[in-house]
């Protein structure tokens, strides 16, 4: 029986909040809260506003329903819940004790004791923990530590508390040599303003360049933040999804008490805004040969052991891409042993030996760690510290998750791991990818890194090898070198392919991270694989089963709205002049990308047009009619529901006598086996991946063939 998963201690299950169908002071309690739209939603513990126009969408539907008759009788709610909402027989006929039903009493047993959320729940109590670990989806992040673009975008801690708040499970650090000791005169004259002086000038060797860099960023963003106040000019904060007010502010180093620093020390912003001397001995985390300001290592794993298990106990993957030489990856070892005690993975599972994965259910509340395992050992690895200023890395896994995209024409140099740290990738190490003949990797705890469009040209040519690999071991995807703006591919790709991470650059909600939400939304950070991609299912090596496959139609009919977010730039008095249309897009394999033939006996499947959109409503509180609000999806054919998406995008009508920069207003993206059939509510988020009160009435239809 799977073993539960228990609930982080402070959080508390939703209670659910019912009304006495027999006491009329409840009725008449409900009806003053239709009269003025508010009702409780227990599954949130907050209010949900229904609008008049959803309000009489759900008025429209209760009357039809009677059939004429001036009341709703039970049976024809019992029919209504069953067949059209899909909930089961035993928990309608339990639910429902009346013969007959006013309106105000349909809406009370629909809502409080079924629902109308478009998204299945989760059982999180029911989740099935005992699979080895490399049979499930793991939600992963690149480059966790930056805020946006890749090369500009800032490097705080605070990334990583808002990914692992969120679900993240997997997440990286670029570990760096901290160059930055102290001048041999100890000076601590000067203070911190971008180039050294001259008395204090010294060579600037490779491994020291990007600290450089971000001196040179750090004293320019001080020239910047200095003309502002003496202009008296507002700041202009990031508008990164991912990026706080806290995480822009830039005051000068040491300018409140006037502290001079030593040229030499790394300086770092903190998410308070003020800056500190990282200790020289100590690595910092930067995104490489960039201007990206660094912080330490230290702070790093202090943030994550603070948020690790706050929602939940499922384990974590540290990705460590490792360009420090060896002394200061033996500061790594000791700082991740001190930061991490009693839940890092050190040695073996006293019941898992390295000769098999472990199950998911044995590593509750650990941290493990992913790095390549060393071939040289320490004292080779200090004695290579001494005769090389700076061993550039380019492996998988140890050069910024883009190295297979980089020029082939120079031969790699690659960064030693030392045996200390390599011992701690317990069962996650990385493993260089080198062609298809390294599918034969049989070492249970072996991880491929791999860019996103090399996946993808070798499921073009060796897609049976590679499927059969991935039911059995991890493989990791990144994005590929020219995502400089931190977009994302659309992970379901991967996931098709087997893939376990796929790392995204959460810096950015395009459409990849919609997806990746919907995938893990309620899951904790981890997803069972279905039937047919896990190693222990039966199915032979290159098939994955296709008894899981599903055929239908899918229609989605667009009701009402309320409370849309608008677009920016739209001001709330313009609310009126708001023409939202909804457009959805179907997120599934096509025939193409298969395993074997795609199509059956050598028939070619017709293509499929997975875009529609309805037509444009009126303001922020839309009703649509009876034309064009029917998104039609018929023939979807032999699909895995769990690897697939449904995804809505609400803008506005490009058309329409206002213009704007940005027509984009709210999303919402929902996993296909969890898609609710019926009457159903969509909460929207907007373009940054916020909660809003904006919903969507709809009417899902899923006929099966």
């Amino acid at each position: 029986m799977p073993k539960r998963l228990t609930r982080s201690a402070n959080s508390s299950p939703n209670r659910r909040l019912t009304f006495n169908v027999h006491s009329t002071e409840a009725i008449s309690s409900l009806k003053r809260a239709l009269s003025i739209g508010l009702f409780l939603t227990p599954p949130a513990k907050r209010d949900l506003y229904l609008s008049a126009t959803i309000q009489r969408s759900l008025r429209k539907l209760y009357h039809e329903l009677c059939r004429g008759e001036p009341i709703l009788a039970r049976k024809r709610l019992e029919d209504f819940l069953e067949v059209e909402q899909g909930e089961s027989p035993d928990k309608v006929s339990t639910a429902l004790t009346e013969d007959t039903y006013g309106f105000e009493q349909f809406l009370e047993v629909w809502w409080m004791q079924f629902g109308l959320r478009i998204e299945k729940p989760v059982s999180i109590a029911d989740k099935d923990l005992t699979k080895p670990i490399s049979n499930y989806f793991i939600d992963s992040s690149h480059n966790t530590y930056l805020t946006g673009h890749q090369f500009s975008g800032k490097a705080t801690t605070e990334t990583y508390r808002r990914a692992l708040r969120q679900g993240c499970r997997c997440v990286e650090i670029d570990v760096w040599d901290n160059n930055t000791a102290p001048s041999p005169d100890k000076s601590l004259a000067g203070s911190v303003k971008g180039i050294p002086r001259a008395e204090h000038s010294r060579k600037i060797s490779t491994n020291s360049l990007h600290t450089a860099a971000a001196h040179v960023k750090a004293a320019v963003d001080e020239r910047i933040e200095q003309t502002r106040q003496f202009l008296g000019v507002e700041k202009v904060h990031s508008h990164s999804p991912r990026c706080s007010n806290s995480d822009v502010s830039s005051p000068s180093p040491g300018q409140e008490n006037g502290l001079t620093l030593g040229l030499a020390d790394a300086i770092v912003e903190q998410p308070s805004g003020r800056w500190e001397v990282l200790p020289y001995d100590e690595p910092i985390v930067m995104h490489g040969w960039t201007l990206n300001q660094p912080i330490g290592f230290r702070q790093v794993c202090k943030a994550i052991r603070e948020v690790a298990f706050e929602t939940t106990n499922l384990p974590i993957i540290i990705s460590l891409e490792v360009h420090a030489l060896a002394e200061q990856q033996e500061s790594m070892v000791r700082i991740m042993k001190e930061e991490w005690a009693g839940v890092l993975i050190e040695k073996p599972h006293t019941a898992c030996p390295q000769d098999r994965m472990p199950r998911l259910e044995e590593l509750l509340g650990k941290i493990l760690v992913k790095v390549k395992k060393g071939s040289l050992s320490t004292e080779s690895s200090i004695a290579m510290d001494s005769l090389s200023p700076r061993v550039m890395v380019v492996d998988d896994d140890t050069a910024s998750g883009s190295e297979d995209d980089r020029s082939t024409k120079r031969p790699p140099l690659k960064v030693p791991i030392c045996e200390n740290l390599s011992n701690l990738a317990v069962y996650t190490h990385s493993e260089h990818f080198i062609n298809s003949e390294s599918f034969t990797a049989n070492t249970p705890s072996h991880i491929f890194s791999i860019a996103e469009n090399k996946i993808l040209d070798l499921w073009e040519s060796k897609r049976d090898e590679l499927f059969a690999h991935n039911r059995h071991f991890f493989m990791r995807a990144y994005p590929k070198v020219t995502r400089i703006n931190s977009s994302n591919p659309d992970p379901s790709l991967f996931w098709r392919k087997g893939v376990q991470m796929v790392a995204m650059n959460w810096q950015k909600w395009d459409e990849g991270m919609m997806v990746n939400k919907a995938m893990f939304s309620g899951e904790h950070g981890w997803v069972l694989k279905p039937t047919g991609y896990r190693s222990d299912d039966g199915a032979p090596d290159g098939q994955n089963a296709h008894h899981s496959y599903h055929t239908f139609d899918l229609i989605i009919t667009v009701l009402a709205g309320q409370h849309i977010p608008l677009p920016e730039g739209m001001p709330r008095q313009k609310s009126h002049s708001f023409r939202p249309l909804v457009k959805c897009e179907l997120h599934v394999e096509k025939a193409e990308e298969r395993l074997g033939a795609p199509g059956e006996g050598g028939i070619k499947l017709r293509p499929i047009e997975w875009k529609k959109q309805t037509s444009s409503g009126k303001t922020d509180h839309p009703e649509y009619g009876m034309e064009h609000r029917e998104l039609c999806f018929r023939g979807i054919h032999k699909i895995e529901e769990s690897l697939s998406f449904v995804r809505f995008r609400v803008e506005h009508e490009e058309s329409s006598f206002i213009s704007l920069k940005e027509n984009f207003a709210a999303w919402a993206c929902i996993r296909l086996d969890r898609l609710a059939t019926g009457h159903r509510l969509i909460p929207l988020l907007d373009p940054e991946g916020n909660e809003t009160k904006g919903v969507l009435l709809v009417k899902v239809l899923k006929n099966y063939r």
